[in-house]
């Protein structure tokens, strides 16, 4: 048995695979596309066993493993991995770039992807796959456990449940159909839901996980319970944040990850029991070499990001060679280097850098870099190591940096500590949206001009639905591409 390092247990990869094998035929689908089942051995785990209290650690390991595929990926499969959240809206926002030759993954980097992309599907699959898993996990907490006051897990499946919608309001258009499983097993097709319809899922998901995990008792160890809690709050601000259409919301947000300490972190692991549990960015940078650390991405006016000409201590990075294409310099992720590292999903720096962002809405910019100098002045202990203190950032007044100058100050902070955690894109599109807080022009933000292997970056602020969710009769095709 292993432990993490905020004491939860580690789960174990191999009962997830053995679950998957007889209950994801109820926990998994995507629209009317079939969803393919990786594992088959129920001589393991019988679909009898799941229905006593005594599954519930089994069914929440299910869901844990599936969340993880779909967020930090893996490196289980031909082309040298399986992209999740983290790798492919970086690659869309200008965190990587691209050192191989696949197509599927230039068009991603190039900002033109079509819904016939084989790898964007079968993230989505994995996506879908998560969510249902962990919304499964859920309700059979609520039907098997004897007091849910008592069970830690609902309130974290609740929560990785939030995660799932907030990556399909982070990363996708608007209109992305949610269908669901009925208790015959019968597929019931799903309405395209809008970006904000995700959101308001994602925000009451959250919440229900706070109420859970506000509401155990005394049986369950106090460092679960603040766990859970922190868990919650920092996804729910994270919702808050980029729902709103103005920055008068971020103050909603600020509020309410106050009490959440610096030092918080909820890890997603890896682990070296197959492929498939070997972490994604690891895999597909360092081993594969398909991926890079961007330098300066295509003609971005907006704090183009410049780690190899102007690294910071906060994300160490190193060449080696070229990649995969054998043309463009490898330059690797230095928090990562090895395939079992895991990928903080919810950090108490976020939680700093939401009342920064609070701050700034207000024009109250000491506020702003009082939590950012916080930041620099003692780099959490679970980002890579950075030597030490960062020198804090000069008072605004002397700077001379006009509204959009400050908004790039924080964004570039953003930027450095939530790097490879799958937020880039969200904040490309925050600045973006219309109406919104910032209102940029999308162009200003998203890299654009000419493309380094050819052509020009397309005009993609997200990803489309695949193809396959035609088959679903109440959906056609995205409501909207917009940031």
């Amino acid at each position: 048995m292993k432990y993490t390092s905020h004491g939860r247990r580690w789960p174990r990869r191999t009962s997830r695979r053995s679950f998957r094998s007889v209950a994801l035929a109820a926990a998994c689908f995507l629209g009317a596309a079939a969803c393919q089942q990786e594992v088959t051995n129920p001589s393991i785990i019988t679909p009898g066993t799941l229905n006593t209290p005594s599954a519930l650690p089994t069914i929440r390991d299910a869901a844990l493993g599936d969340f993880a595929l779909a967020y930090g990926g893996s490196g289980a499969d031909g082309s040298q991995g399986i992209e999740g959240a983290v790798m492919y809206s970086g690659l869309l926002a200008d965190e990587f770039i691209n050192s191989e030759t696949f197509p599927t993954r230039i068009e991603v980097d190039r900002r033109s992807i079509q819904v016939t992309n084989a790898d964007v599907t079968l993230w989505f699959r994995n996506l879908m796959r998560a969510r249902a898993s962990t919304e499964f996990a859920a309700r059979e907490y609520r039907a098997l456990a004897p007091d849910t006051t008592a069970q830690s897990g609902l309130s974290e499946v609740l929560s990785l449940s939030g995660y799932t919608y907030l990556f399909m309001a982070e990363n996708y258009c608007s209109g992305v159909p949610i269908s669901t499983i009925a208790p015959d097993g019968s597929l019931n097709f799903g309405a395209a839901l809008t970006t904000k319809n995700l959101y308001d899922s994602a925000a009451a998901r959250f919440t229900q996980a706070l109420n859970a995990a506000n509401a155990l008792n005394a049986t369950v160890s106090a460092a679960s319970k603040t766990l859970d809690i922190q868990l919650a709050t920092v996804g729910l601000g994270r919702t808050i944040m980029d729902s709103a259409s103005t920055r008068a919301g971020f103050a909603a947000a600020a509020a309410l990850v106050a009490v959440v300490p610096t030092n918080f972190i909820y890890r997603e692991y890896h682990s070296n029991n197959n492929t498939r549990e070997w972490n994604g960015i690891y895999t597909a940078m360092v081993f594969a070499k398909r991926y890079a650390v961007t330098d300066l991405e295509g003609t971005n006016p907006f704090n183009a990001p410049h780690f190899v000409t102007a690294p910071d201590p906060r994300l160490p990075v190193n060449h080696t060679g070229n990649g995969f294409d054998g043309s463009t310099p490898q330059w690797n992720n230095g928090r990562f280097t090895q395939n079992t590292d895991p990928i903080p999903l919810a950090t108490g720096a976020e939680a700093r850098l939401i009342e920064a962002e609070a701050a700034l809405a207000t024009g109250d910019t000491a506020t702003m870099l009082t939590r950012l100098n916080a930041l620099r002045a003692a780099p959490p202990s679970y980002f890579a190591p950075t030597g030490g203190a960062i020198p804090a950032m000069a008072a605004l007044t002397t700077t001379g940096l006009d509204t959009a100058g400050v908004q790039n100050l924080l964004f570039s902070e953003r930027e450095v500590w939530l790097y490879s955690s799958a937020h880039r894109l969200g904040d490309l599109r925050r600045l973006a949206k219309s109406p919104g807080p910032y209102q940029r022009a999308p162009e200003s933000v998203f890299p654009h001009g000419a493309y380094f292997k050819g052509g020009v970056y397309g005009t993609d602020y997200n990803f489309p639905v695949p193809f396959d969710e035609t088959n679903n009769p109440n959906f056609a095709q995205c409501i909207n591409r917009n940031p």
